[in-house]
């Protein structure tokens, strides 16, 4: 398994019309994910804004330490990540939300088992649709993978379907699954679910990679979530995760 940076993109995307005079949305998360081969750290945060009712930024950095199990650990600096992303008012009782995002991983990261030294740029479209009592989002990325030298590495496609059910006022279940094909690949997940979270690896060359997540979100206030759960992957590894937002818009 290859370490890649930790991705804090855990958090719902904002339907539009959803923005208030102060779209700020800061966070950050902890996680842990092992394997036969090394024990990995994440410690992600997130900074958005929403600077229209369909226009937000968000920043992603994020510090990871990788332990091998055989001897000696490495830590730094992950990728940082920004991401763009228009959403469109087409959300109406039959018709589903519409979204597009631009995402460019920065080579923040040491090359080796922080990351390839390479900038990536992603491409997506997010359609979601709010049902009762559950929220539904179906993510496809493509991914345009930087090279490093020698290294001849093949573009990902990730498609994921995040839903979000609504239990009580105060408490949520999550659910994702991912499927990503390429090589350098990694989980960028649906903003709205724990998977978003789970980024620290990616399918060998050529080959594909699956993982499904389940976790719980518990809404404090209007403002401040709470989210935690498991992400199991195709290969065999696990991942545990948890995260918090603060909003400090008017709530949600």
């Amino acid at each position: 398994m290859s370490a890649a940076p930790a991705d804090a993109t855990i958090f719902k995307t904002r339907r539009p019309g959803q923005y208030r005079p102060l779209a700020l949305v800061v966070g950050s998360g902890l996680e842990y994910e092992t394997d036969g081969e090394e024990s990995d750290y994440g410690f992600p945060f997130l900074v958005e804004y929403g600077f229209t009712s369909m226009l937000k930024l968000s920043v992603e950095p994020s510090y990871v330490v990788v332990r091998k199990n055989a001897g000696g650990s490495v830590s730094g600096l992950g990728d940082l990540e920004t991401t763009v992303t228009c959403e469109f008012p087409t959300e109406r009782r039959y018709r589903p939300g519409l979204a597009l995002e631009g995402v460019v991983k920065w080579p923040t990261a040491k090359r080796g088992d922080l990351g390839t030294g390479k900038a990536d740029y992603s491409l997506g479209v997010i359609i979601s649709k709010e049902l009762v009592p559950v929220d539904l989002d179906l993510n496809a990325v493509y991914t345009f993978v930087g090279d490093p030298s020698g290294v001849n590495l093949e573009n990902t496609l990730e498609v994921s379907l995040a839903a979000e059910w609504s239990l009580s006022t105060l408490l949520s279940l999550e659910a994702e699954a991912v499927t990503s094909l390429g090589a350098g690949g990694r989980f960028h997940g649906q903003p709205g679910s724990l998977g978003g979270l789970a980024n620290l690896g990616g399918p060998e060359q050529g080959q594909s990679e699956s993982e499904g997540t389940l976790g719980l979100a518990e809404h404090l206030s209007d403002r401040f979530k709470l989210e935690e759960g498991m992400i199991l992957k195709s290969d065999g590894s696990w991942q545990a995760v948890a995260g918090w937002e603060l909003d400090f818009g008017e709530g949600q």
